[in-house]
């Protein structure tokens, strides 16, 4: 199912449950090549911007986020 299938499925966001919308998050981070490449390399999404009818995704590395703790290492 795509993002697109899901809300003409599910069509009034605001009738959602917390269950519908952790759904649609998960298709759309499978789908969406910037949250992918994101997900992939440790980065963070802080945007996105058009130039065109291109979008732009601006990506930084948690170190670089003023505020964020270090991520915990890996047992």
């Amino acid at each position: 199912m795509t993002p697109s299938q899901f809300r003409a499925t599910h069509t009034d966001i605001t009738t959602w449950s917390s269950a519908d919308i952790e759904s649609y998050e998960h298709l759309v981070e499978g789908t969406d090549p910037g949250i992918a490449r994101a997900a992939a390399s440790g980065m963070h999404i802080v945007g996105r911007h058009a130039v065109g009818a291109e979008v732009i995704v601006d990506y930084a590395l948690r170190t670089e986020l003023p505020g964020l703790p270090p991520r915990p290492l890996a047992a």
